[in-house]
């Protein structure tokens, strides 16, 4: 290998591990930093009761057997380490049956934060936007609970 070589060679590497440090140093943060109002998930409760619970039950415990429960173990594993980008995306795309896509995005993120709330997720002092570049950097943390108990939170 030549020296003009090694040189590109070195230099290609140091672009690379720069790319690469430079995406990993994105700051994310943790719905467990407060990411949305109390506020914004009383309205997002009123929305869910709306237009969710038929489905999805008052309690967050469906009543259609084709959808999920969203509290507890279930919502655990399809949010936790999520970005919050994508659960918005889901639902967005997928919610309500069958009328996808017919919600305003703000009533969409206010009902992300009820779910939130109701499973733990503490409130902060800024409210949840939705703003799919913004989500991209929050990560979904779910806070260890006893069995049931979101349901005993509303």
């Amino acid at each position: 290998m030549t020296s003009k070589m090694k040189t590109t060679a070195i230099g290609l590497t140091l672009l690379a591990l720069t790319v690469a440090a430079g995406a990993q140093g994105v700051a994310t943060r943790s719905t467990a930093d407060g990411v949305f109002t109390e506020a914004q998930a009383k309205n997002g409760e009123r929305a869910y009761q709306a237009h969710c619970a038929g489905c999805h039950g008052l309690d967050l415990r469906r009543i259609d057997p084709e959808a999920l429960d969203l509290t507890d173990g279930p919502f655990r594993f399809a949010w936790q380490d999520k970005t919050l980008a994508e659960r918005f995306e889901k639902i967005r795309a997928t919610m309500p049956r069958p009328n996808v896509r017919s919600l305003d995005d703000q009533i969409y993120i206010d009902i992300i934060a009820y779910l939130l709330r109701a499973n733990g997720v503490p409130a902060g002092a800024q409210p949840l936007e939705p703003d799919v570049a913004t989500l991209e950097k929050i990560v979904v943390a779910i806070p260890a609970s006893e069995p049931g108990a979101s349901r005993r939170r509303r």
